[in-house]
């Protein structure tokens, strides 16, 4: 399987479900902290998605670890507060995971054995 169209497909849902957020949450007040950098996520999973296929796989890289930080200080933003945000944990470990991915997958290609998914 190809990892960088499966990347594109999990960029694309995991933008879709921010800009969802964004606007039907009330996440878009002016005094969220995170508002800027969840619009950030959004817009960086989508361009990244749509991206050439030369640049696709670092800016998916890119993409998902900016993600990850993101949705990592909105995880502990609640545990400070005595919550937990389960689906926010489920969105960090899918942007760490596709970002590891596409990192091992594409090191073959520096080393000369050719890309390997």
């Amino acid at each position: 399987m190809n990892v960088v169209l499966a990347a594109r497909g999990v960029a694309a849902v995991l933008s879709l479900i921010m800009a969802v957020y964004l606007a039907l949450d009330g996440a878009h007040r002016p005094a969220n902290l995170f508002l800027w950098p969840d619009v950030a996520v959004a817009v960086f999973l989508a361009v990244a998605a749509a991206l050439p296929e030369r640049l696709a796989r670092p800016g998916l890289i890119f993409a998902f670890g900016w993600a990850g930080g993101v949705l990592t200080t909105s995880v502990f933003s609640y545990v400070v507060r005595g919550e937990f945000a389960w689906p926010n944990l489920g969105l960090v470990l899918v942007s760490v995971a596709m970002a590891a991915l596409l990192a091992v997958r594409g090191a073959g290609i520096e080393r000369g054995g050719g890309e390997r998914g």
